[in-house]
């Protein structure tokens, strides 16, 4: 890069806050602001509040001030978005990165997304979202099949316990501890996963396959006692783990799958067993597995959430206006973060 670009984080919850601290001390970002969702938030010192020594940057809900500042992206990780923020950030010619892959798709209606893409090529801004997974984990498959002379059908796993991310809100927003029997829980594990039924086009386009249908499967385990994790409770006999495809079909076949088993804890029926990490399975010639299985400290997820949209804050900056996604972008990468 020619200059340090300057950033503005939107909101620091979990996946915010571990944005904030790979910011600091950023080989080429500088954050400069920060919006604050939570009123309570609103004048304390960012660092104080992402569980860092104070870093200089207060906390606002100010947005004409944080624009005032001249950014060069957000880095948007808002628990569910605003469009009319968005708009006005974006039309300002603000780039935008986000952990929320649906606004890169149709997860939140057709009419937001035009509304977000119009909005870029009214201000000349790019918009991405990215992530483990959907995100980062998918580009890594398709950087695999580079290997194949043939591929027949993509798979990409991800298996996790999620009792040590302690949100609630999300996870009831899922269907855990509801009714396995209540078409609500079907209902609502479906609705959390727009994001894969939005990588399923961008991984088919990448692969250059056709898919005529996108489908959704899912099996419940249920939890064997009542079970206090601290932070929310699941009742014997209620939905304690997931495990489920959304994937991408041609006649009838599922050639593209993006495969989830969540569960919260081990004590429930059926146990499934857990890998802790993404397996990436290429059928074809040659048949390639990839296992991503992230180590050492920081595993709620929160780190390899953000980080994949904070490390490609300098190519979206660099991109044509407009939505980009894996396909127009080059591999987001942790340039200059060896430090030795």
């Amino acid at each position: 890069m020619s200059r340090r670009l300057r950033v503005v984080q939107w909101t620091t919850g979990k996946t915010g806050s571990a944005a904030v601290r790979g910011m600091v001390d950023h080989p080429v970002l500088d954050l400069v602001g920060c919006y604050a969702h939570s009123p309570d938030k609103v004048g304390r010192d960012v660092g104080e509040l992402c569980g860092l020594p104070p870093i200089g940057v207060t906390a606002t809900d100010d947005v004409e001030a944080l624009l005032a500042l001249e950014p060069d992206c957000v880095s948007y990780m808002a628990y569910r978005p605003n469009f009319d923020h968005l708009e006005r950030i974006l039309e300002s010619g603000v780039n935008v990165v986000s952990t929320m892959y649906m606004m890169a798709g149709f997860g939140y209606g057709e009419q937001a997304t035009h509304r977000l893409r119009d909005a870029c090529l009214r201000g000349g801004s790019s918009l991405y979202a990215s992530g483990i997974y959907p995100g980062h984990a998918p580009m890594v498959a398709v950087a695999a099949s580079a290997m194949c002379s043939r591929v027949e059908r993509l798979s990409i796993l991800e298996s996790l316990d999620i009792s040590g991310y302690a949100n609630e809100q999300m996870f009831r927003a899922q269907g855990f501890d509801l009714d396995p029997d209540d078409p609500a829980a079907h209902q609502a594990c479906e609705a959390s996963c727009g994001s894969f039924k939005d990588q399923i086009p961008v991984l088919a386009k990448a692969l250059g396959v056709r898919i005529d249908a996108v489908g959704f499967r899912v099996e419940f385990a249920t939890a064997n006692q009542d079970t206090d994790f601290g932070f929310m409770t699941v009742k014997k006999g209620r939905v304690a783990g997931f495990k489920g495809t959304v994937s991408g079909d041609r006649d009838g076949r599922s050639l593209i799958e993006c495969s989830f088993v969540w569960k919260l804890g081990e004590d429930m029926t059926p146990n499934w067993p857990v890998t802790h990490g993404y397996v990436i399975e290429l059928d074809g010639v040659p048949g390639v597995r990839v296992r991503l299985e992230p180590q050492g400290e920081h595993l709620d997820g929160t780190v390899t959430t953000a980080m994949p949209a904070v490390n490609a804050i300098p190519q979206v900056c660099a991109a044509q206006p407009g939505i980009v996604n894996l396909m127009e972008l080059p591999l987001a990468r942790a340039a200059g973060q060896f430090r030795p």
